[in-house]
């Protein structure tokens, strides 16, 4: 009995189905129900016990060379260990780990000095006074609008 694979064109997601008879059959996507589907040409899968797919992924060389504060390597990481198992990580995973990225982008920026120091607009100049202005008075001449 094969298992066949098909992404939905509708929302992106793949699903697999058991397939028991051919004539019966018509595909769909398990996640929005949609008909609009692709079939896929899945990898030749290999029955591992459970023991031998852990051993696997706690093979030190695997292990030792993941940076923990680099949030692409942990990306990559944790992508394998849910391929390894099966199992999708989700749009939860994808969004922590964006966030991750971009905060070590603007950590990196500041510390080549790109973005350190006050932003042009918050340094007072003797065009520009420190304070905000107050509502009805004209900053450049000090007259009351």
């Amino acid at each position: 009995m094969p298992i066949y694979e098909y992404q939905c064109l509708v929302c992106g997601k793949v699903c697999d189905h058991l397939v028991l008879s051919r004539e019966d059959f018509e595909p769909y996507c398990k996640h929005c129900g949609s008909k609009e589907v692709q079939k896929l040409i899945s990898r030749v899968r290999v029955r591992l016990s459970l023991d031998t797919r852990i051993e696997r992924l706690a093979d030190p060389t695997v292990l030792g060379a993941v940076d923990e504060n680099d949030p692409r390597a942990v990306k990559r990481l944790m992508e394998r260990f849910g391929a390894e198992f099966g199992e999708e990580l989700g749009d939860d995973f994808d969004e922590l780990m964006q966030a991750a990225e971009e905060e070590m982008e603007l950590e990196a920026s500041k510390g080549t000095g790109e973005g350190s120091g006050p932003a042009e607009e918050d340094v007072a100049t003797p065009e520009t006074p420190a304070e905000p202005a107050t509502k009805g008075e004209n900053t450049s001449t000090g007259e009351e609008v």
